[in-house]
């Protein structure tokens, strides 16, 4: 029968389209490891350049902070000059040593901000390296897999052009039926009936069904898997003996 050929033909097509899919599918997973290494390097570069801009912050202001503080110092020194009473005399040169020791710690301070600074700047030195290398290798391997995704995509649209002029052959309704138990049947939506019984589900069917199937003058589905069902002659009646 000329539909159950065709059918046969439209299920290599979508078992062929079908694979390509797989097989693009795990086309991402050949650079999922090498993805994870990248985006885990990134992400300590990331906090690491976090770390030090935010340490640069703070020796700015620390600097500044050292630098108004002995500009505070200065201008208690000239006014000094100008005081007249010991009192205030005193006062002021009080306010100067408070000054001096407020920038003595401050000093102290930005020592340790440069030492961390210093630390910082050396750890993202290496981590912008290991990014930069690590990501080098990604995007060459990203290349690679584009590729391969594109030559599956030429494959899948080529398959599915095929797919639609075999399917113009058939009945619309039984396209779509077919293409519905090829889903949920897992790729295989018409087998042969061999022994009075459904090769898709190896379940019997009854005599009159087998008979049916002889006469090739319509298409008939498996009572208990709903594939489509076509009578496959024994070897010895195929060859005549």
């Amino acid at each position: 029968m000329e539909q159950v050929k065709i059918l046969i033909d439209l299920q290599e097509i979508m078992s062929r389209a079908r694979a390509v899919e797989t097989e693009k599918r795990k086309v991402p997973l050949e650079v999922a490891d090498l993805k994870a290494l990248f985006e885990e390097r990134e992400a300590k570069f990331l906090s690491a350049q976090q770390e030090f801009e935010q340490l640069r912050k703070d020796r700015r202001e620390k600097e500044r902070d050292i630098e108004e503080e002995r500009e505070k110092v200065e201008r208690a020194k000239a006014k000094l000059m100008s005081i007249k009473t010991n009192k205030e005399y005193y006062a002021m040169l009080k306010e100067i040593e408070g000054t001096k020791r407020a920038n003595t710690q401050h000093e102290d301070e930005l020592l340790a901000i440069l030492a961390r600074y210093e630390e910082a700047e050396k750890r993202l030195a290496e981590f912008k390296a290991e990014v930069e290398e690590v990501g080098g290798r990604y995007r060459e391997r990203m290349v690679d897999v584009e590729a391969k995704m594109a030559s599956f995509d030429k494959d899948v649209f080529a398959l599915e052009a095929k797919k639609s002029d075999v399917a113009k052959r058939l009945d619309p309704g039984l396209a779509r039926r077919f293409e519905m138990i090829f889903d949920r049947r897992d790729g295989i939506a018409i087998v042969p009936a061999r022994n009075q019984s459904c090769t898709g589900c190896h379940m019997n069917i009854s005599p009159q069904l087998f008979n049916l199937l002889q006469r090739e003058d319509r298409i008939y589905t498996c009572p208990n898997c709903n594939r489509v069902l076509y009578y496959e002659a024994p070897a010895s009646e195929a060859t005549g003996e």
